[in-house]
């Protein structure tokens, strides 16, 4: 360690490197990042580090300790003087000088778009399997109550349901399916639309399986993904067929029994995550993300929004939020639900002020106690139902404190997730890479009225595509 001439107290470790290409990190208060001002690029490992490559010296050129002061003094005088040109001083190169132009919207497009895709290209599924979870398998021939009561219980909203006749995974069972089986229970139940244990008990998943293909005409084929998938693959899957997960499965369906473990269930956002994770030290060489949600064609908006003129794309006109009132008949929202093919509806006061989120999944919170069997169906509204959904979750925390199950944990959902118009995408995407998280309500900050429904599926599309 010698002293930096002209600065003293600072002093130049001069280290002694082989020609050749060679990366490194700083370390600033405790985390390795790396400096965004100067050549960067990942490691095998999805590892963001700067680069620098180092020439055979000439015969003329200047000792190794002059240049390690002068690279140090040169960044030592860029931290501390603020200068807006930057320049970079290898063995055998030139020093290059230049003032950073801002881009304009379509160049933040393309940069963003061509570094994410080719991060999707590069990396697989293999990566969205946790070191440490579980899965849960239902089998086919269990009762659906048994199944509902199953999926409270380990506190999941979904999962893959294995044939032990043809020794495969042969779909997923989620909160939307039991709505329709509980619909269609309720229209047949003979007690005064109050449903018994021995209607749930009257059919298995393998029945209500059969009964749905008749009702939409033809089987459908397991959509799943294998571990040597790409990430852009397993985004378009999920994007196109508009599902929340989809199994990772090890081998075929249709291979022998040892062939096809579930090793994990994928959804969109587990792939944020990694792309966070693999982006989190160089923000900047993702630019789009720092632009305003209100500026982007992302969501669906109810308020009117202004357009830049340099912006590649065109927002998309307003339309009404669908949204639910305390009120409002519990029947009459699951139908909403399914009809609108969404899994969560916004509940509003009288005023239009964002009060909670009623969701898909909110229904499994009705198997506590059995709570199904009590009630008159005809008589519940969505404030009953609400108030059945948080103590179902407060009960089930208190009682074992479970741990999340892979992406989509009921217990660890987040209710209302709010954002407001001029937080940038960037935050967006933070908050829905946690898991559970399937959307963001964009509200107005003092009547916290709802502008904008932004959801996970949205913000994918945008990125992905």
């Amino acid at each position: 360690m010698s002293p930096l001439e002209t600065h003293p107290g600072v002093f130049v470790v001069v280290v002694n490197l082989p020609p050749g290409y060679h990366q490194y990190k700083f370390i600033v208060d405790g985390e390795w990042r790396h400096d965004e001002s100067q050549a960067f690029m990942p490691d095998p490992l999805g590892n963001v580090n700067n680069w620098l490559f180092i020439r055979r010296p000439e015969p003329t050129s200047p000792s190794a300790e002059q240049q390690q002061q002068a690279s140090a003094r040169e960044r030592l005088e860029r931290e501390q003087g603020g200068e807006e040109t930057y320049g970079v001083s290898v063995q055998g190169t030139e020093q290059t000088t230049g003032i950073v132009q801002p881009l304009n919207l379509a160049e933040e497009m393309e940069i963003t778009k061509k570094r994410v895709v080719e991060f999707l290209h590069t990396h697989t599924a293999y990566e969205l399997i946790p070191e440490s979870g579980k899965v849960v398998l239902l089998d086919a021939s269990l009762p659906v109550r048994q199944a509902f009561h199953a999926l409270y219980e380990q506190g999941i909203p979904a999962a893959p349901v294995w044939d032990g006749t043809k020794y495969a995974i042969t779909g997923m069972i989620s909160a939307g399916d039991f709505i329709h089986i509980l619909r269609k229970l309720r229209s047949t139940s003979k007690q005064n639309h109050v449903l018994s244990e021995g209607d749930m008990d009257a059919h298995t998943i393998l029945e209500w399986q059969h009964e749905s293909l008749v009702e939409t005409r033809g089987p459908r084929n397991l959509v799943y993904v294998k571990p040597e998938d790409t990430l852009q693959k397993v985004a378009n899957l999920l994007v196109q067929t508009r599902v929340a997960l989809v199994p990772l499965l090890s081998g075929e369906p249709d291979s022998q029994p040892e062939g096809q473990l579930l090793l994990h269930l994928a959804t969109l956002s587990g792939i944020l995550a990694c792309l966070n994770r693999h982006f989190r030290a160089s923000t900047a060489s993702l630019p789009l993300l720092s632009q305003p949600l209100d500026r982007l064609p992302v969501g669906t908006w109810a308020v009117p929004r202004e357009t830049s003129a340099d912006a590649p794309w065109k927002l998309p006109e307003q339309r009404q939020i669908l949204a639910l009132k305390l009120h409002t008949p519990l029947t009459e929202a699951l139908q909403l639900l399914l009809e609108a093919r969404v899994s969560a509806l916004p509940v509003l006061d009288d005023q239009g002020s964002l009060l909670d989120i009623y969701a898909r999944s909110d229904i499994i919170a009705l198997a506590r106690g059995k709570t199904y069997s009590q009630l008159n169906w005809d008589e519940v509204t969505v404030a009953q139902a609400l108030t059945l959904a948080h103590s179902a979750a407060a009960a089930k925390n208190a009682a074992d404190h479970m741990q999340n199950f892979g992406e989509e944990s009921m217990n660890s959902m987040t209710r209302a997730c709010v954002i407001s118009r001029k937080e940038s995408l960037r935050t967006a995407v933070d908050r829905l890479s946690i898991p559970g998280v399937r959307r963001l309500l964009v509200v107005e900050a003092g009547t916290h009225h709802v502008e904008a429904v932004v959801s996970l599926s949205d913000v994918c599309a945008f990125l992905f595509t």
